[in-house]
This record gives C-alpha cells, structure tokens and sequence, in this order.
C-alpha cells in the first residue's frame, strides 16, 4: 500500500533510540517523507523496507498520528529475510 507523510514527530526517544541501530533521522526522512510503500502490521503501524540515497537499505516502523503525520518507532539495517521481502513485489 503506499501512504503518504507529510511530517515525521520526533522527539528524544525515538531519536534516541534510532540511533542505536547508527541510523540518523535524516536518513529515516529520506526514505519516508512523501509518497512510500508501506505494510500495515498487526498492531496497526507501518513497516517500510527502502533505499536512502546512498543505497543504505533500512527497516522503519512509523505509528500512525493523524492523516499524513507519523512517529517512527525504529529504524535499523534490513535483515537479509527484510531485504528479500522487497524482492516479492
């Protein structure tokens, strides 16, 4: 499904926490600020696998706000079974 953000929330968690996977929130807005591919999950957020725009492919979870503002949960490097995910569709 594509979704579309027009704003990502951040605060000192969740900024805190992607950094901990050495992910930076440019690169999370990069990859998800616009129109995006994204899988709704069962505890009803979204997850989406991409490319920044130095190729680094990473794993986003964003919780869904209001119509086009999200808060991402984490972000890290696809796992090899993450990046195959991609190659299905």
């Amino acid at each position: 499904m594509v979704i579309r953000v027009k704003e990502l929330v951040w605060d000192e968690y969740n900024s805190s926490h992607i950094s901990k996977h050495a992910v930076s929130t440019y690169e999370v807005e990069q990859i998800c600020v616009g129109k995006t591919i994204a899988w709704p999950t069962h505890t009803n957020r979204f997850l989406i696998i991409s490319h920044t725009k130095k190729g680094r492919m990473l794993t986003i979870i964003l919780a869904q706000k209001s119509k086009q503002l999200f808060y991402p949960i984490s972000a890290k490097d696809s796992s090899r079974k993450e990046r195959g995910w991609i190659k299905l569709d």
